[in-house]
C-alpha cells in the first residue's frame, strides 16, 4: 500500500471508528451495524450513563451483545474479526460527545440511544472568546477516561479501543450550536478562533490518550475526522474554514482518514484529496464511484449502503449495486450502517451472502487484488 491506511470498524452499539488495515482483508470486506435500539430490544442492553463510565459493566454488556450477534449471524466474517479485546475497550464511550464534554457541555443519556448534547447546552460568544488552552490532565471528563483506562489496564492489561473524537466542524456544531454556520459569514475571525481552539485541543487530547494506550500494548497512532455536517456548507466554505484544520490534523498522526457519512460526497472529492496523507475515505453509495476510484488512489475506500435498501430493493438489485462497487472500487469496505428492528435478519444474511459471492466472482477470479492493498 502506498500510504498507511485505515479501515472502517463499527463496534457493537458504537459510532463508526477506524483501525489500521492488516493487509489480509478480503477483496470486499462486508460489514453491518445496528442501532442501539436494536440491541436494547434484542439483547436487553441498557446504554445509560453506567455503560459509558464503568468499564467492567461495559465489558459484560458488550460480551452479551456480541454473543447475540454471533448467534444471529454466524456466517458473517466481519463479526469474527475481533476477540475479547472488543469487550475491554474505550470504543463507544460517550458516543460522539467526548470532545464537547471536555468543553464543559453536559450529555443526556438514553437507555436505547447514544448520548447527546442538549440543544440548550451551547457556549456563548463571550465564553468562546475567553477560551484558553485546556489543562487537559486535570479536566474532569479526561480524568474520568483515564480512570477507566486504569481499570481496563489493571483487569485486562491492554487498553483496547477507539474513542470517537469527531471532527472540527462537528465539534463546533455541538459546542456552538447552529449559530456556527452563521458565524462563518458574520464573524469569520471568531469562527476561525473556535476552529483553531478545537483543533489544538483535539490533537493534544488524542495524542495524550493514545500514548497511554500504546504504553499498555495497544498500538494506535491514528485519527479520522468526522465531517458528518460538512454537506451543510458549500465546498467553498469547507475549503476556507475546515480544510486547513483537516490538513493540520492529518499531519499530527501516522494514519489519517476522512469520514463524511452516508451522503453524496461528489462536491468535496477534489478538496478532500488535498489532504496529502489521506489513508481512508468513506461516502454514500450514490456518490460518483468512478471518480472516487480515480482520485483516492492511496486511500482505502469505504462505501455506505443505506439500510433502507435491504427492504426497499430486491436481491437482484443488491447484486447489481455490489457489482458496481466492486468493479469500480475494489478492494474496499462496504457497510450497511444503522440497521433497525424493521430489517429482518434473513434480509441481512442474504445481503451478506450476495455481496461476498459477487466479490469472489469479480475480484478473486479477475484481479490479483492483494497487489492493490
Amino acid at each position: 500500500m502506498s500510504k498507511p491506511q485505515l479501515r472502517g470498524y463499527i463496534p457493537p452499539s458504537a459510532p463508526l471508528n477506524w483501525e489500521p488495515v492488516t493487509g489480509e482483508e478480503p477483496p470486499l470486506r462486508v460489514g453491518v451495524s445496528f442501532t442501539v435500539r436494536w440491541f436494547r430490544e434484542r439483547a436487553g442492553v441498557d446504554y445509560s450513563e453506567r455503560y459509558h463510565i464503568d468499564p467492567e459493566y461495559r465489558y459484560e454488556t458488550l460480551k452479551k451483545m456480541k454473543g447475540h450477534i454471533l448467534k444471529s449471524f454466524p456466517g458473517a466474517a466481519y463479526f469474527w474479526e475481533h476477540g475479547e479485546g472488543e469487550y475491554a475497550t474505550l470504543s463507544s464511550v460517550f458516543g460522539v460527545c467526548f470532545v464537547a464534554m471536555v468543553y464543559g457541555l453536559k450529555p443526556i443519556y438514553f437507555a436505547d440511544n447514544w448520548p447527546a448534547i442538549s440543544p440548550d447546552e451551547h457556549l456563548s460568544v463571550e465564553q468562546i472568546k475567553n477560551l484558553k488552552p485546556f489543562d487537559l490532565i486535570n479536566n474532569p471528563v479526561v480524568e474520568q477516561v483515564f480512570e477507566q483506562m486504569d481499570i481496563i489496564k489493571r483487569n485486562w492489561g491492554v487498553i483496547d479501543g477507539y474513542l470517537n473524537y469527531q471532527g472540527v466542524l462537528n465539534n463546533a456544531f455541538k459546542i456552538r450550536g447552529t449559530d456556527i454556520f452563521m458565524d462563518m459569514f458574520d464573524d469569520p475571525g471568531f469562527a476561525h478562533y473556535l476552529f483553531e481552539h478545537i483543533t489544538e485541543t483535539m490533537i493534544a487530547l488524542i495524542q495524550m490518550i493514545q500514548k497511554e494506550q500504546r504504553e499498555s500494548g495497544f498500538y494506535i497512532d491514528s485519527m479520522s475526522t468526522s465531517n458528518c455536517v460538512v454537506n451543510m456548507i458549500s465546498p467553498e466554505v469547507y475549503e476556507e474554514f475546515v480544510l486547513p484544520y483537516d490538513i493540520r490534523l492529518s499531519k499530527s498522526f501516522e494514519r489519517f482518514g476522512i469520514h463524511s457519512c452516508n451522503w453524496v460526497v461528489d462536491p468535496y472529492i477534489d478538496l478532500f484529496n488535498r489532504v496529502e496523507n489521506l489513508g481512508y475515505v468513506d461516502f454514500g453509495s450514490e456518490s460518483d464511484l468512478e471518480k472516487i476510484g480515480r482520485v483516492f488512489t492511496g486511500a482505502r475506500k469505504h462505501v455506505f449502503y443505506s439500510a433502507s435498501h435491504l427492504i426497499g430493493k430486491s436481491p437482484d438489485e443488491w447484486e447489481w449495486d455490489v457489482t458496481r462497487m466492486c468493479e469500480t472500487l475494489g478492494p474496499c469496505d462496504l457497510s450497511v450502517p444503522d440497521i433497525d428492528l424493521a430489517i429482518p435478519d434473513e434480509n441481512i444474511i442474504r445481503f451478506i451472502e450476495i455481496a461476498e459471492k459477487v466479490a469472489n466472482a469479480i475480484l478473486y477470479d479477475h484481479r490479483d487484488w492483494r497487489n492493490l492493498l
